[in-house]
């Protein structure tokens, strides 16, 4: 008898699958700009999402190696007083820089895309090959020019308090998206497109820094007589320092808005600066000066917006020197609370 013969199907390993050729050498194509991303292999779904990140990383850092510069606008406040006691008058200029930084975030650029990804198991290693698409990229960035230079031409001065603050705030998110569209045209530019897109990008940012300057200016600020108070010089100051810090306007007479400065226990004759709102305690070592005011910032039709006190603190070996660093501490915290004013003056 012959033997019998078990047939058993040979176990055959799969072929490895072989590296594309783009790892080594990335493609080249009109119209489009490459990167290649690589991660350590970990689970593949981190894997996936590293190297897909690092692939559109590489492409805006080849697009950025091309840029010549980013356009930077700086607006310089120059204040004149006049003689006698009279009101300040103040002026803004605007100068352009040029820099080599650019803000763009590879997830703010359209037509960047992922096109293939590689786990290479046995190396441990992942990749990503992605692309940008300059034409989709170019097309979609001038349509967001369109639309915002559209919402501009529909935006139109108007009196009030409300409506000004309303296009300040206008113009101000405007500007902020014409900051991204200068950076993404400009890495355009870099990588072959039509450098006529960052032109008009640029013009029409110019053109909302302007409105911006004028627009917030025409909010301003001012501090209201009070009956029986003399204000010191120095907190009158630090007050319209912190109104045109933020690019807002300061008017002696007729403001559109008005802080108010009044002693917390009520007093009358108070005189800040010359010890009419504090009090000294005095202990074996040191002289402890305290004190508080209340602001309160209205528009002109008598609309209140806030309210606040701010408690000031000094202690010296003296009274001058304690009164000094209670005056020190209070002007602080009076340019911060002011600050902060006017950056949710926006919400209102």
């Amino acid at each position: 008898m012959l033997p019998m013969i078990l047939l058993v199907p040979a176990l055959v390993a799969p072929a490895p699958t072989a590296r594309p050729l783009w790892i080594s050498t990335l493609p080249t194509q009109p119209g489009r700009v490459y990167g290649l991303g690589v991660a350590a292999l970990t689970t593949d779904a981190v894997t996936l999402r590293q190297v897909s990140d690092n692939a559109r990383i590489d492409v805006i850092s080849r697009l950025r190696a091309n840029v010549i510069g980013d356009t930077k606008v700086i607006t310089n406040y120059n204040e004149s007083r006049t003689t006698g006691g009279g009101p300040a008058t103040a002026s803004r200029t605007q100068n352009v820089q040029v820099n080599t930084q650019v803000l763009a975030q590879a997830a703010d650029l359209p037509g960047l895309v992922v096109e293939e990804t590689f786990m290479d198991r046995p190396g441990g290693t992942g990749y990503a090959l992605a692309y940008l698409d300059l034409a989709i990229a170019q097309q979609e960035l001038q349509t967001r020019l369109d639309t915002l230079k559209a919402d501009l031409g529909a935006q139109r001065s108007e009196q009030g308090v409300r409506a000004k603050l309303v296009e300040a705030q206008a113009l101000k998110k405007t500007h902020g998206e014409l900051v991204k569209l200068d950076d993404l045209a400009g890495l355009l530019s870099g990588g072959g497109g039509d450098p006529a897109l960052r032109g008009e990008v640029l013009k029409t940012r110019l053109e909302v820094e302007r409105r911006m300057v004028a627009a917030r200016s025409a909010l301003t600020f001012g501090l209201a007589p009070t009956p029986g108070m003399e204000l010191d010089p120095d907190v009158k100051d630090v007050v319209r320092n912190a109104v045109l810090k933020e690019g807002m306007g300061w008017s002696d007479q007729n403001p559109l808005f008005s802080i108010t400065l009044r002693a917390r226990n009520g007093r009358n004759g108070v005189a800040v600066g010359q010890r009419a709102w504090w009090d000294r305690q005095r202990t074996p070592d040191f002289i402890v000066a305290q004190g508080s005011l209340s602001l309160t910032l209205v528009d002109s039709a008598g609309q209140q917006y806030e309210s606040m006190t701010i408690a000031a603190k000094g202690v010296g070996v003296n009274e001058f020197q304690a009164d000094s660093l209670l005056l020190a501490d209070y002007k602080a915290k009076l340019g911060k609370a002011v600050a902060a004013w006017l950056n949710d003056l926006a919400r209102w």
